[in-house]
């Protein structure tokens, strides 16, 4: 018999990870307030089925009711072999139409033929037929004062409001790691499994909240094992990596910025048959995991084994949480888009290198990230310079005490010009006045309502920078004319985001990146002056061809906020 069936429990002592429920069902059969009707719900394997045949036995137990049923009186021992004519077990997949909820109305009628009550136990009660809910619902309302209905089901928004409202609800919840982990532990001792304490957890990882599947995995890794001991390695083997392994060591090279490290652990991910947008998905959880450390540690104690737990709370501390939630939103941006058919090996790759390689990463995010590293106290690594431009030649100091008359004029020019333009910038803006800036920061917030009324626009968005702000017009910027045209169509729609976030209508427009944008791009350090802030050098300017310059003076501008940054960095 198989180990599930074999340690299936026989009390609610036994009823691991469901502490809620058994408190309530205890309480109720020991005052004697037994309902007409439950509902069971939850994930797979989380013991629904065998808290209603507890819940059975409870009721029809010799001695009972009684919350501790003996398991070896007549009744228990009649409903624990199936060989009881007044405890029914219905499979709601195979007995759902209207004619067999007929046959199960007429047959309730009739009272129990030797035990106390009849129990209907109705396993995926999701699973009725709309025709056969509704016939069921009228005995359900007002069934006989001998019978008790036990519907179990993963899926309780699929029955209709009018079933739910009759029944007790019951909301089983998956089992927490560590407690699944013991009770493999016990089960392996006694059946004299050997499994380590690693291995155990990635069961219980693999496992997903469902003892049942657990206890299965358990029975497989066992027997492939043939009879020597259990080991990780062994469940990689016999039932393939789950990339859990792979997104650790990829945690660790995004941490140390390590570009190489990353493409290596993907490329040894991929060799090894690993799905890579299940590869996503552990990445996901295991910066959710240190985004949760870095809170609350103690929020971990249910999802992960404790050394795991106590890991992520150490690797947390060397990671800022705003870092933290910039590579979330591009793993989530980067599972989107392979969902969407996108490579989803490329995507990742991208998606990490943006973040590793933030120096040369345009992005707003990628600047600002820098910028909250300053702020930090930190110091953001310089970007990397296409050539090296040999300092201009110095000039024959001038006498001791005499200054040119033309070095003093540009001195106070400067000196005027910084003044001018703090005094703009500390001035507040007027009320109900819309800047770019206000734009920007809501971008996020309009992205998600359109992403909510059309899901499919969101590869398209995530590719957008708001670029400017001109005549009551919001300026959209794409990198590639694709992304620009699927969303073209839905322009009314981003509009409406727009006036629903700001609360002013503008109009929305869509620009795709030229050559000229880039070349202006180059040319806008060149006309800041030295020491203006991040809000300068993203202010928006209307597309036009760039003046031409000398290649010397290019290549000494090669970024607005890069400029900055160093500026910032050689103050320090």
């Amino acid at each position: 018999m198989s180990l599930y069936r074999t340690w299936r429990p026989k009390t609610f002592a036994d009823l691991v990870g469901q502490d809620a429920v058994v408190r309530t069902l205890t309480s109720a059969i020991e005052s004697g307030k037994l309902a007409h009707a439950y509902l069971f719900s939850g994930p797979r394997g989380s013991g629904k089925t065998s808290a209603a045949k507890i819940l059975a036995r409870c009721i029809e137990c010799v001695n009972g009711p009684t919350a501790t049923p003996d398991n070896t009186c007549e009744n228990c021992v009649a409903i624990l072999n199936g060989s009881s004519l007044d405890v029914l077990e219905i499979d709601a997949a195979s007995y759902r139409g209207i004619d067999q909820i007929r046959d199960l109305r007429d047959g309730v009628k009739f009272a129990p033929s030797s035990m106390r009550m009849k129990v209907y136990i109705i396993d995926e009660a999701h699973m009725l037929t709309k025709e056969g809910a509704n016939a069921f619902l009228k005995t359900l309302e007002e069934p006989p004062a001998h019978a008790v209905f036990i519907l179990a089901t993963t899926e309780p928004e699929r029955l209709p409001v009018t079933i739910l409202s009759r029944c007790q609800r019951y909301a089983f919840r998956r089992i927490a790691i560590p407690v699944m982990i013991e009770r493999m532990r016990e089960i392996a001792s006694a059946e004299n499994i050997g499994i380590d304490e690693e291995a155990l957890a990635a069961i219980a990882y693999r496992a997903d909240g469902g003892l049942r599947d657990a206890l299965t995995m358990l029975e497989q890794a066992s027997a492939f094992a043939g009879g020597g001991d259990v080991t990780a390695g062994t469940l990689d083997v016999a039932f393939g990596t789950t990339g859990r392994t792979f997104a650790s060591a990829l945690v660790d090279a995004i941490a140390a910025r390590d570009a190489a490290g990353v493409l290596s652990t993907i490329e040894s991910a991929s060799d090894a048959g690993a799905d890579m947008q299940v590869l996503i998905r552990s990445l996901i959880a295991a910066f959710r995991n240190l985004l949760v450390a870095r809170i609350d540690p103690a929020l971990l104690a249910r999802d992960l084994a404790p050394e795991d737990a106590r890991r992520a709370a150490e690797r947390a501390k060397d990671v800022p949480a705003a870092t933290i939630v910039r590579v979330l939103r591009l793993l989530v941006d980067a599972q989107s888009l392979a969902r969407g058919g996108g490579h989803a090996r490329l995507e990742l790759e991208s998606a990490l290198l943006r973040f590793v390689l933030t120096q040369d990463d345009p992005s707003l995010d990628a600047l600002a990230a820098r910028i909250a590293a300053l702020e930090a106290g930190g110091t953001p690594a310089l970007p990397p310079r296409s050539h090296d431009v040999p300092p201009p030649p110095v000039a024959d100091a001038p006498p001791e005490g005499a200054a040119p008359a033309s070095a003093v004029a540009a001195r106070e020019n400067v000196a005027e010009e910084r003044a001018e333009e703090r005094k703009r910038e500390s001035a507040p803006p007027a009320a109900g006045t819309l800047t770019l800036q206000k734009v920007r920061a809501a971008w996020q917030s309009i992205r998600g309502k359109v992403e909510g009324e059309r899901a499919s626009l969101a590869a398209s968005l995530s590719r957008a920078t708001v670029d400017a702000l001109e005549d009551r017009s919001v300026v959209l910027r794409f990198p590639d004319k694709l992304n620009a045209d699927m969303l073209r169509d839905h322009v009314a729609l981003v509009e409406r985001a727009v006036a629903d976030v700001l609360g002013e209508r503008l109009a929305v427009v869509l620009r795709v990146e030229t050559v000229a944008d880039t070349a202006e791009g180059a040319a806008r350090p060149a006309r800041r002056a030295k020491g203006a802030p991040p809000a300068a050098a993203f202010a928006a300017a209307p597309v036009r061809a760039a003046a031409p310059q000398d290649e010397d003076e290019e290549a000494e501008n090669p970024d607005a906020l890069f400029s900055y940054l160093n500026e910032r960095i050689s103050d320090r």
